[in-house]
């Protein structure tokens, strides 16, 4: 779960203007950065926190420097306000925005921020084909993409949504464009393969909403203008909040835990989560996986409650 992205491009600006060859020629010759995608409605985003520590985290572990969150955010406003018409996505403050971090070749890093259409879940449910691979360096969101494009284009020429990426051992990582949840049901759980992956901005989102004492109601969100790591998900629990009049979700509890290939048949659903939201998962290769309405209203439930941040 990297840098796949096919949303079409509106706009792109490196260091808040414009995008020309040789602001562009290093990224396009080395394939040496690090990124973050966000979906923005209205200007706002959900885990912009989050966002930026990917961002900072990644920056200190490459390049050895801290990376302003501050001077982030003024990048993206800068690139939503100057969209061009008759594209304009930030016109009405919705667009799919990839945040770009790459070297220069001068010590110093460049901000690359492209706007593009607002993008929404899949219909689904999505059938996947597991294929042996991991991500080199699968913590970091990077530009190496070759192997998640590669790997995608196999399995959806074989009649597939997209790959489910499993190591040599068979244990579950991730997909190529998003991480997997899977369901236990009783009790019900939440669980998230802990093979080598990336820990999603979505993902972690859910499992923060998926803690004793969460809420629906709409919580202030810090925002630093530098940030420290994002970490992996710790055990948590909820019931998720529902709407006056609505049935309460099942109660769920979120974990990370090895899932095998072979058992992934034994769940009672699965799902991906990634910036677009919440799909569910009923086909991995030839083994059947139930699609399990309640428990994906319950997870989209918790998803909404997350507040959206301003930019």
């Amino acid at each position: 779960m990297g840098s796949v992205d096919m949303t079409p491009l509106t706009h792109v600006e490196v260091d808040g203007h414009p995008a020309g060859v040789d602001d562009l020629r290093h990224l396009a010759l080395a394939n040496d950065g690090h990124l973050t995608t966000m979906q923005v409605r209205a200007g706002r985003v959900r885990g912009l926190a989050l966002h930026l520590r990917r961002l900072d985290r990644a920056n200190q572990e490459l390049y050895g420097t801290y990376l302003d969150g501050g001077l982030v955010r003024d990048r993206i406003r800068h690139a939503l306000a100057t969209t061009p018409a008759p594209h304009g996505p930030a016109e009405s403050g919705d667009a799919t925005v990839r945040t770009v971090v790459f070297p220069t070749g001068t010590g110093s890093v460049s901000i690359l921020v492209s706007i593009g259409p607002p993008a929404e879940p899949a219909a689904g449910p999505l059938r996947l084909c597991s294929l042996r691979y991991q991500r080199p360096f699968p913590h970091i969101k990077h530009v190496g993409s070759f192997g998640q494009i590669h790997f995608g284009r196999l399995a959806r020429g074989r009649g597939f949504d997209d790959a489910l990426l499993v190591t040599g051992e068979g244990l579950v990582c991730e997909t190529t464009v998003a991480n997997i949840g899977f369901v236990t049901a009783s009790p019900a759980r939440v669980i998230w393969p802990d093979g080598p992956s990336l820990v999603g901005v979505t993902m972690a989102l859910l499992d923060e909403r998926l803690r004793p004492g969460a809420t629906a109601e709409p919580v202030a969100h810090q925002v630093p203008a530098a940030a420290t790591a994002v970490t992996a998900p710790a055990t948590a629990t909820i019931v998720p909040a529902a709407a006056a009049g609505e049935e309460r979700g099942p109660l769920l509890e979120s974990r990370r835990e090895p899932v095998r290939l072979a058992d992934v048949g034994h769940f009672r659903a699965a799902f991906v989560a990634n910036a677009r939201g919440i799909v569910p998962v009923d086909r991995i290769d030839t083994t059947p996986v139930p699609v399990n309405e309640t428990v994906l209203a319950a997870l989209r439930r918790a998803y909404a409650s997350v507040p959206w941040d301003e930019i």
